[in-house]
């Protein structure tokens, strides 16, 4: 009897142990950037939703980008994204893709991404796709998905 509830005591701390170490080795950057990111210059001006979804164990695809076929992504030791994947040049052929960018500022509500220092500094701002619509309002009725 002893040795039962012994048993269920451990697998209950195994289990626990399991749930405590799920996010265990992600950053708080990694944690915070999984979700859907969405370019709000393109809402604004053509009601689309049009970015990124970072989901967990490093996968990512495009929203409604079709020259995109995105399939991983990361951050680095140095807190660049790296995004790879594959895309769509002018001949119509499936090129790898590549990009590795800085976070420059990243909350539950945006993500800076900043793709040249200077000469000019160029930065991607994108909105969590769950608070674009309460953030930015598009200059045209927004299509819907």
């Amino acid at each position: 009897l002893i040795l039962m509830k012994m048993k269920k005591i451990l697998i209950t701390v195994m289990v626990l142990l399991c749930f405590a170490l799920r996010g265990y080795g992600q950053t708080k950057a990694e944690k915070q950037i999984i979700g859907k990111w969405c370019n709000p210059y393109t809402y604004q001006s053509t009601g689309e939703l049009k970015g990124f979804e970072f989901k967990k164990g490093g996968k990512c695809s495009a929203i409604n980008i079709p020259v995109y076929d995105l399939r991983t992504w990361k951050i680095d030791e140095e807190g660049y994204l790296i995004i790879d994947g594959f895309s769509k040049e002018d001949s119509d052929e499936m090129q790898p893709f590549h990009s590795r960018e800085r976070i420059g500022y990243l909350s539950e509500d945006s993500l800076e991404l900043v793709s040249r220092e200077k000469n000019p500094r160029l930065v991607f701002l994108y909105i969590n796709a769950k608070k674009i619509k309460k953030l930015v309002t598009p200059e045209v009725a927004p299509k819907e998905e």
